[in-house]
This record gives C-alpha cells, sequence and structure tokens, in this order.
C-alpha cells in the first residue's frame, strides 16, 4: 500500500486524535446489549509467502482462502476493485470459506474512480448482485476514493450516488484527497451525510498522511485500516493507541469493527494481528481466536 508510505518514520507524530461528543452520540445512539463483533484480516489470502507460515507448506494456492478463513475472520477484498465478480465467482469464495468469516469487498474503480461512478456502464447493478450473493458472509464493502477525488469538483455527485445506497449493504467510505480535512466545513458536511445516510467512514492509519487518521465516527459500525511499518517498534505502539481506543468506543456502544491491518510486505501482518488480538483479549476483556502460525516462533517472540 503506497498511500502516505514513508521511507523515513522518525519525525512521525502517531498519535490519534481525541474523540469528539459527537462520536459519543453516534456510538450511544447504535448501543445495544449485544457484544461486540470484531473482525480482523488483512488484505489478501493468496500471499505465496503464507506457506509455512500461516498455510501448511504444500498448500495449492487454491486452497489458500480456506486457510486464511480459519485464521482470520475477515479480509479486505481488493481483488473486487479491479474486476466485479460473477454471482458464481463469489459462490465459490463462500463454499471455501469458514461460514462465520466476513468479506469486505472494495467498490470497482469503474465505479469508484469515474466521474459518473460507473452510471453510464451500468456497473452498480452489476457488483450490488454480486454483493447480495455472499449472504450471511458479506462485512462492510468501501469505498475507496482516489488521492485526485476533490471535494470542490466531485463531491456534490459522490453524495448525490450515496444517497441511493441500499440500506441493508453495509458501505464505508474512504475519502484521500486532503481537502477533505483541511476545511472543517467540508469535512463536518460531509461526515454529517454519511450519518444520515446510515454509511460508515474509513480511518486509515499510515505514516504519511495523518490527516485521513481523521477519528471521526458516523455509524455504530466501523472500519479501520492499519498500515505499519515492516515490524517497527512503533507499529506495536501504535496497536496499544488503538486498543484503547476501541475500548472507549466499546463502551460508548460500539456494534461491529473491522480493523484490516497492511505491511509493505503483507506476510508479516500475522504478526501485528497475533498482537493485536492478544492485546484486546487482555485489555478489553473479549475473547478473540488469534491466528496460530505453523511457525510457533511466532506468538512466543511477540509474548
Amino acid at each position: 500500500m503506497d498511500f502516505g508510505k514513508l521511507q523515513d518514520i522518525s519525525g512521525v507524530n502517531f498519535s490519534l486524535a481525541e474523540d469528539t461528543d459527537r462520536n459519543k452520540q453516534i456510538l450511544q445512539y447504535g448501543a445495544s446489549p449485544e457484544k461486540l463483533k470484531v473482525y480482523i484480516g488483512s488484505a489478501r489470502w493468496g500471499e505465496r509467502n503464507l506457506l509455512g507460515k500461516l498455510y501448511p507448506a504444500a498448500t495449492p494456492s487454491s486452497d489458500f482462502l480456506y486457510y486464511y478463513s480459519r485464521q482470520f475472520n475477515t479480509v479486505e477484498l481488493n481483488t473486487t476493485h479491479y474486476r466485479i465478480p460473477t454471482t458464481d465467482m463469489v459462490e465459490q469464495w463462500r463454499e471455501k470459506a469458514s461460514p462465520d468469516f466476513r468479506f469486505c469487498p472494495k467498490i470497482p474503480q469503474v465505479i469508484s474512480h469515474r466521474k459518473d461512478f460507473g452510471r453510464s456502464i451500468n456497473a452498480t447493478p452489476d457488483f450490488l448482485e454480486a454483493l447480495y450473493a455472499f449472504g450471511e458472509q458479506l462485512g462492510i464493502s468501501f469505498m475507496q476514493l482516489p488521492p485526485t477525488f476533490s471535494p470542490h469538483r466531485e463531491g456534490k455527485a459522490l453524495f448525490s450516488y450515496l444517497q441511493d445506497w441500499p440500506q441493508d449493504l453495509p458501505l464505508a467510505i474512504e475519502f484521500r484527497h486532503p481537502d477533505w480535512f483541511s476545511d472543517p466545513r467540508i469535512s463536518r458536511r460531509a461526515f454529517d451525510l454519511l450519518q444520515e445516510y446510515g454509511l460508515s467512514t474509513v480511518i486509515t492509519d499510515t505514516a504519511g498522511r495523518r490527516d485521513a487518521v481523521h477519528m471521526q465516527v458516523t455509524n455504530p459500525r466501523q472500519a479501520v485500516r492499519f498500515v505499519g511499518n515492516s515490524l517497527h517498534p512503533t507499529d506495536f505502539s501504535r496497536l496499544d493507541r488503538w486498543v484503547e481506543r476501541i475500548g472507549r468506543w466499546l463502551d460508548y456502544g460500539l456494534k461491529e469493527l473491522y480493523f484490516f491491518v497492511h505491511q509493505p510486505e503483507e506476510y508479516l501482518c500475522v504478526e501485528l494481528a497475533v498482537y493485536l488480538i492478544h492485546q484486546m483479549n487482555q485489555r478489553l476483556d473479549l475473547n478473540l481466536q488469534p491466528p496460530k502460525p505453523v511457525n510457533k516462533g511466532i506468538q512466543k517472540s511477540l509474548f
């Protein structure tokens, strides 16, 4: 993941912005007696460097999803960003995955990266058909807007599109253009509309774009994309801060959390996930199941 990537992170302030009263009110509105549902995963299951680490060494690529879905309980489904899957393809994924696994498809770029949001090529109905095919294994989808997508030029068209998004399909929006964050009037209006439409935000924690760690919640269902730096010590101290914040949101009434870990070398996500889940279980009194690496040294090295 190149968005916000830095070669030198020595001067980066990795602190998280303080919560607003707005966050508390939104989460309390969605509060329920149900226990927080937590989904933790990475960007893809087809990582060959996971052989002998997370998958048995002789696992064929056709079975990667089977093993991935029994180690993680969600995936940031990047493949849908480049191609709208057929319902047959979705059914094949579902058959491979654990029943309690959640797929989180990324909106195809023929929608998110076009000024007309794919209306002229009828892309949205085809993608919605695929989303419904996931059934109960659908988590939260997310729209990753390009860094060039400005609120001044395209903002009106975006919210016109989002207003018609089906309410029974959870969706989160990832803003990347700096102007979504630099002008408080723009950001407040954007987050107000997401809340009104029942949509969530994506909070992206990456070294070179601290404005994207906006910490604005618009729905009791939240998505976080965390980008580490090859298991640098700050990766773990940053996760400690996130566990503290998630605990606060849990007290407020957070219902669902989708937390995606990224690394420049994706196979290193295993270490981050094991650490994150251990900390959440210890500090938030949860009972999450961590990945169980084939290489037992991974867990021993962390704890």
